[in-house]
């Protein structure tokens, strides 16, 4: 029996946006991390995390899907760590259109510190920055 597939949506196959769907899912996304709950959220999250990478994947990002969990589960994507990352990849399909690049630029800054940012790409598989 084969394991099951923890990054794709149910079946394998992985779950794609359209650009109206990106467009749709970045603003939500940036809509509920502006939220003065979510910010005190997230920073009380990275003070705890530090500069640690172990502990900001084991305390900031599940923060931030905690936040985020609805708007992944609207677009087919798991509320977890992996459905958030997996959200990564789909937007990153959409990056050459300056709204998505923008608003993921500014998202991504509200709560992965910029020492991080590069280790965090490559480790997701999105290359450099």
């Amino acid at each position: 029996m084969a394991a099951p597939n923890m990054f794709g949506a149910p079946g394998g196959a992985p779950v794609t946006l359209t650009l109206e769907q990106a467009k749709d899912a970045v603003a939500k996304m940036s809509a509920l991390l502006e939220s003065p709950e979510n910010v005190a959220l997230l920073d009380q999250a990275k003070a705890t995390a530090g500069n640690d990478v172990m502990q900001f994947m084991m305390v900031v990002l599940p923060c931030a899907c905690g936040i985020l969990s609805q708007v992944l589960a609207e677009f087919g994507f798991s509320a977890d760590p992996a459905g958030a990352m997996m959200l990564v990849q789909a937007l990153e399909a959409h990056k050459g259109d300056p709204e998505i690049s923008d608003k993921a630029k500014a998202m991504k800054a509200k709560f992965i510190p910029e020492q991080m940012q590069q280790m965090l790409a490559t480790a997701m598989g999105l290359g450099p920055k």
